[in-house]
C-alpha cells in the first residue's frame, strides 16, 4: 500500500500545542524516521520543513502527465532483513517495491558489465572474468563484508582499524592487480560522489554492500511514496507538521535548545530539538555561530561533497529505448578515474509504467560535477542551457533519434538543488565521504548544544538513503535511551 499524495499537508496552526517533546528542523528521510519513531514512542513531535512537500532529495514532481523522480532513483536496503525494510517493519510501514535485477549496468568506452542482483552471482562472474584474480576477488570480498557489519554495528574491531584511514583505491590495491577489473568495482563510485582514489574504502563499504547484498529497490509509485509513506505513519502517530514553513533560530536557554522560532517570528518551545538541515546552516545561522571556537573551526574546515546536473526528459509513443541500459557511463580509461565525467541514466517507466502517460516513457539523467564547474557560475541560465544540450548529446549516442520524441524537458543545477534542500551549493551527499570525513571523522549526533541533536547525510554514518534510514533511526533510539522514554 503506498500513500496518496492528498496526504501531504500540514497540521492546521489551531491544532498546534504550545510545547513539544520535540522538534524536527527538516523533513528529508532522516529527520521523517526520526520524528515518526519518537511519535511512535508516544511523544508529542513537530517537524517544520521549508518545502511543500517532504522528503528532501527523495521527492518528485509532475509535469504535462509525467511524474519525475527528482533525484533518488532506487533505494538500497529494503529486503527482510535489511535496514530499510526492518525499519519499516519496526514502524508498522507497508510498501511496494520493484527489485531490480540486474542492478546496475557499468558501461565503459571499451566494454559493458552488466551487475546482478545478488552478490555471489557477481563475485562469481567476476571471477570468471579476472581468473587469475579469483583468490583477490574473494579475499576483497571477505573484507569489504566484514568491514560493512562491523560499520553498521558500530563496532571497535580489527577491520575497521585496518580501513580507517585507507582510501578505496587503496583498499583495492592491496587485493588486485588487474586495472579494468579496479574498474569495475568502482564504477559505482557516483553514489558517493568521490573516485576511488579521494574515497574512504567504509564509505564506499557502505554504499556498496547495501546494494550487493540486499540489492537495489524501486518504490511503486515513484520515490516521492517512500518519503509519503513516512509521512503518512507520522501524521496517524498524532505527529504535527508545518510545511512551507522556514526555522530562523534555535533557541537557547543556558546552552540548552528549548525551542524553535520560525521566519516568520512565532516562537515554539520543545524538550529538544533535531536538526536534519544543512550542518553549516545548523550552528552557523540558527545558532548565530555562538559555540565553543574549535568546534566551529572544525566545521569551517569540513568539505562538503559535489553537486550534480539533473536532466528529466519525457519521451513520446514509438521510442526505441533499448539501448539505453539502466547504469552508469563512464569516459574512465583507467582505474584512477581521473579527469572523468560520467553520466547515471534511469529508466523509471520500464520499471513502473504508470509513472508516465500510455506507451510513454522518462529518461532521468545524472550528470556529475566537480565542485570548480559550478562554485562560480555567474550565469546560471546559460549553465542550465548548455548541460541541457550537451546531455541530450550523450544520450543521441544511444538513441540517434532521441530529439523527435522529447515532449518534456526540465532540468536542475546545483542551484535549484540549494534553493529546494538549503544544502550549501546544492551538496548531494552532505559532506565529502573522505577518509578524514568519515566515521568518528564526521559529525557525532550529540551536539556541543544540551538536548540539540543531528540527523541525516552531514552526521554518521553518511550519505544514502540506507545511511540516513540509519541515522533518523539511531538517533531517535539514543534520544530515547538518554531521556529514558523507553
Amino acid at each position: 500500500m503506498t500513500p496518496s499524495s492528498r496526504c501531504i499537508q500540514s497540521t492546521k496552526k489551531d491544532a498546534l500545542y504550545p510545547h513539544y517533546d520535540a522538534i524536527v528542523i527538516g523533513a528529508g528521510v532522516a529527520g521523517l524516521v526520526c520524528g515518526t519513531v519518537l511519535a511512535k514512542a508516544g511523544k508529542k513531535v513537530l517537524i517544520i520543513e521549508h518545502h511543500s512537500i517532504p522528503g528532501g532529495y527523495c521527492t518528485s514532481f509532475k509535469r504535462k502527465g509525467f511524474n519525475f523522480d527528482a533525484a533518488v532513483h532506487h533505494i538500497g536496503g529494503c529486503g527482510k532483513w535489511g535496514i530499510v525494510g526492518r525499519c519499516l517493519k519496526t514502524l508498522g510501514i507497508e510498501m511496494d517495491f520493484h527489485l531490480l535485477d540486474p542492478m546496475d549496468h557499468l558501461i565503459f568506452p571499451n566494454f559493458t558489465i552488466e551487475i546482478p542482483a545478488d552478490l555471489d552471482e557477481y563475485i562469481a562472474r567476476l571471477q570468471d572474468r579476472y581468473p587469475l584474480e579469483k583468490d583477490g576477488i574473494k579475499h576483497f570480498f571477505q573484507d569489504f563484508l566484514k568491514l560493512y557489519r562491523a560499520t553498521f554495528n558500530n563496532e571497535k574491531s580489527q577491520i575497521l582499524d585496518k580501513y580507517r584511514d585507507q582510501t578505496y583505491g587503496a583498499m583495492l590495491n592491496a587485493f588486485l592487480h588487474n586495472d579494468e577489473l579496479k574498474m569495475i568495482l568502482s564504477g559505482q563510485w557516483g553514489y558517493i560522489g568521490l573516485p576511488p582514489t579521494k574515497a574512504s574504502a567504509i564509505g564506499m563499504c557502505q554504499m556498496m554492500i547495501n546494494y550487493l547484498k540486499d540489492g537495489a529497490f524501486f518504490p511503486a509509485g515513484g520515490t516521492q511514496e517512500f518519503a509519503n509513506a513516512f509521512f503518512k505513519k507520522f501524521i496517524d502517530l498524532g505527529g504535527h507538521v508545518m510545511l512551507s514553513c522556514k526555522a530562523e533560530k534555535i533557541i537557547r536557554t543556558n546552552n540548552a535548545a528549548v525551542g524553535v522560532k520560525l521566519q516568520e517570528g512565532k516562537e515554539l518551545s520543545s524538550n529538544l530539538v533535531i536538526s536534519n538541515i544543512d550542518a553549516r546552516k545548523t550552528f552557523f545561522e540558527l545558532l548565530d555561530g555562538k559555540l565553543d571556537t574549535a568546534f566551529l573551526k572544525n566545521i569551517e574546515e569540513m568539505r562538503e561533497s559535489c553537486s550534480f546536473f539533473l536532466l528529466y526528459l519525457g519521451i513520446g509513443k514509438g521510442a526505441d529505448l533499448r539501448e539505453l541500459k539502466r547504469g552508469f557511463y563512464h569516459t574512465a580509461s583507467d582505474a584512477s578515474y581521473k579527469d572523468t565525467v560520467w553520466l547515471y541514466v534511469s529508466i523509471p517507466t520500464m520499471i513502473c509504467p504508470t509513472l508516465a502517460p500510455p506507451d510513454k516513457q522518462i529518461i532521468s539523467v545524472v550528470v556529475y560535477l566537480e565542485k570548480e564547474k559550478y562554485r562560480h557560475v555567474i550565469n546560471w541560465k546559460s549553465f542550465k542551457e548548455n548541460m541541457t544540450a550537451d546531455t541530450i548529446g550523450r544520450i543521441e549516442k544511444y538513441v540517434p533519434d532521441i530529439k523527435n520524441y522529447i515532449e518534456v524537458i526540465e532540468a536542475a543545477t546545483p542551484k535549484t538543488l540549494e534553493r529546494y534542500t538549503l544544502n550549501t551549493d546544492g551538496a548531494a551527499y552532505g559532506w565529502e565521504v573522505t577518509v578524514d570525513q568519515i566515521g568518528e571523522n564526521r559529525l557525532s549526533p550529540q551536539t556541543p548544544v544540551e538536548n540539540l541533536y543531528l540527523t541525516g547525510h552531514w552526521t554518521r554514518p553518511g550519505p544514502g538513503i540506507c545511511a540516513v534510514v540509519s541515522s533518523g533511526w539511531g538517533v531517535a533510539n539514543l534520544i530515547m535511551e538518554k531521556e529514558k522514554w523507553r
